[in-house]
Order: structure tokens, then C-alpha cells, then sequence
């Protein structure tokens, strides 16, 4: 580790054309946290990812905030200072590894070309230290992986080949946007188990995007739940789970089947969708789908603010549903 401190997002707004998609979002990952990102579909999550990599498509763009990483603010910087920051300073794991890797290109080239991007060393040195990153995610017959193409590996060593991409320059910081989405339920425990291992053993601070609480109360220290492009609630994720505050937050949770439920018991439904960009105005753009809306609701959005030492939320009636 290198000693950045924190990584903290301030105030971040995206916009694609005139709409804001996301709109002030801000929070902070220290070294050797995970935090998880949470929430919908379409409510902002991967665009704010992209965005902490300079890597937002063509029709988006960056319209105010800072993302401050050593003390400069990335969002400030030019093409090359990107690219010497993507690999070094924060990576990212992308969420489909057959689409993101090269299928023309050998797995030992694609790992030695992430570290060559930002070490002047040899080929061999490149594959040797590919051979290393092989070990350390947990691909068995190393020397075989890598003169193989990502055809031939399942989707669980692709996973691993990209994590071994983001990870062969040992970043500070790592993004994970959906890691375990389409893998199978044995070998998303063991991502996330290396995952775990990367947090508590290197020092990696990790932004763990996603949609299932499940993946959330695993591996998670602290959630930040988004909705139409805002953070509603950021707590600690023991706190989140035995109280949550915001009623999106709650039905969010309700949503899901738990191992101890009573047999045929209903799950929360959440009425309604996620409002489009600009949609909602000045209001809660929760709103229109909450069972505790009040006038006030309708006419002027809640600013994120401290329920207690560790627990934000942006709501005006915070204490999850009505029964």
C-alpha cells in the first residue's frame, strides 16, 4: 500500500444530456474498508463507479463535485492522469469478465499488460509476476492458465483473471461492480471470500457495487444506499439490518427471503419505479412510492443528515415503514 488515505467522493453530479442521473452523491472508503453501494436498478450505481475511473460512455459527463485521492482531485485531470491512476491507484473488477476480456489475447498477456502499463520491465518479468497474481486469486495450474485464452477458462476463473488484472499493480482501491452477478452460488462465496481476504490482508479499500443484501451482509462494513441517483442512507451494516431508517432502505431489505422466516410469509413489494432523471423536481424522489409520504415529501427533498454518530440518512419521517 502506498499510503493514499482515503478515497472520498464529494458531492458527485452526473449528467447525460440535460438530466442529471446522478446528483450530488458523496461518501468515503478508508484503507482496508468495504463499502457497499446499493440499490435498483438504473438508480446511478455503475455511473458512479465509472466515474471514480474517468471511464464514464461518450454521452456522460462529470457536471460538478470531486473524487480526492492523495490529496488531488481526479475529476480535475486530463486523459494521462487518468491512466496514471487507473491500475495504481484504484482498479476496477467489471461485471461480465467473458465481455471484458480480450478473447484474442492469452490470459498471461493480458495480466503482464496491466503490469507493464505501469512498471518498465521485461515480458518474462510481466508473465512471472501474471504467474504470481495466477496463485494468489486461487487459479490452480498456473503455468497452464496462463498461455490459455479466456475461452477456455469457466466464468469463475475469468472472474479471477480480472481481479488478478486489477489487482498486479496493488492499487489502493478497488471497485467492484457486480463481481458475482453471473456466477454460481459456490463460486460467488469464494470471490467474495477473496474479496474479504484483499480488505483485511492488503489494506485494499473496496466499493462493492451491487443489488443483493445478501452479497451485503456478507462482506460489507458499511452501506450506502442509493436511490434515482442520491444516497438515502449510510450506516454501519449491522445497524442497517436491525434498523434501517429510510423506507426505501426498509422495503429494500423486506424484498428479500430470509433463511428464518415464517413458511409462506409475504415479502415487501415496493409499489411503483424509480423516477426518471428530473423527473421528481424539488421533491422526495422517493415519494410517490413511499407508504409514509406527507406533504412536505412531495414539495422538498430531505438533505442527507447524521441520525446518530454512524448512521446518515435523508428522509423527513426516518424509522423505516408503518405496519
Amino acid at each position: 500500500m502506498s499510503g493514499t488515505g482515503a478515497l472520498v467522493v464529494e458531492d458527485l453530479a452526473i449528467a447525460i444530456g440535460q438530466a442529471a442521473v446522478v446528483d450530488g452523491v458523496s461518501f468515503a472508503v478508508a484503507p482496508g474498508e468495504v463499502l457497499a453501494l446499493v440499490g435498483e436498478s438504473g438508480c446511478g450505481k455503475s455511473l458512479t463507479a465509472l466515474a471514480l475511473l474517468g471511464l464514464l460512455p461518450a454521452a456522460a459527463r462529470a457536471t460538478r463535485g470531486r473524487v480526492m485521492l492523495a490529496g488531488c482531485d481526479l475529476l480535475a485531470g486530463d486523459d494521462r492522469a487518468w491512466r496514471a491512476v487507473r491500475g495504481r491507484l484504484v482498479s476496477i473488477i467489471f461485471q461480465e469478465p467473458t465481455a471484458s476480456l480480450d478473447p484474442l489475447a492469452t490470459i498471461g498477456a493480458q495480466i503482464a499488460e496491466a503490469y507493464r502499463q505501469h512498471h518498465k520491465v521485461s515480458k518474462a518479468e510481466a508473465l512471472r509476476r501474471a504467474r504470481d497474481m495466477l496463485v494468489q486469486v486461487g487459479i490452480a495450474d498456473p503455468d497452464r492458465r496462463l498461455a490459455q485464452y479466456p475461452f477456455e477458462l469457466s466464468g469463475g476463473m475469468c472472474q479471477r483473471v480480472m481481479i488478478a488484472i486489477a489487482l498486479i499493480c496493488r492499487p489502493d482501491f478497488l471497485i467492484a461492480d457486480e463481481p458475482t452477478t453471473a456466477l454460481d452460488v459456490t463460486i460467488q462465496a469464494q470471490i467474495l471470500d477473496l474479496l474479504r481476504r484483499l480488505a483485511a490482508e492488503r489494506g485494499t479499500g473496496i466499493v462493492l457495487i451491487t443489488h443483493d443484501m445478501g452479497v451485503v451482509a456478507d462482506i460489507a462494513g458499511r452501506v450506502a444506499v442509493m436511490y434515482a441517483g442520491r444516497i438515502v442512507e449510510v450506516a454501519p451494516v449491522d445497524a442497517l439490518f436491525a434498523a434501517p431508517l429510510h423506507p426505501y432502505t426498509a422495503l429494500l431489505m423486506g424484498s428479500v427471503p430470509k433463511p428464518d422466516a415464517v413458511p409462506k410469509s409475504h415479502l415487501a413489494t415496493i409499489e411503483g419505479s424509480v423516477p426518471a432523471p428530473g423527473e421528481a423536481g424539488d421533491a422526495c424522489r422517493f415519494a410517490p412510492r413511499c407508504p409514509k409520504a406527507s406533504d412536505i415529501c412531495r414539495s422538498q427533498a430531505p438533505a442527507l443528515g447524521t441520525a446518530d454518530d454512524s448512521h446518515l440518512v435523508a428522509c423527513w419521517h426516518p424509522g423505516g415503514v408503518m405496519a
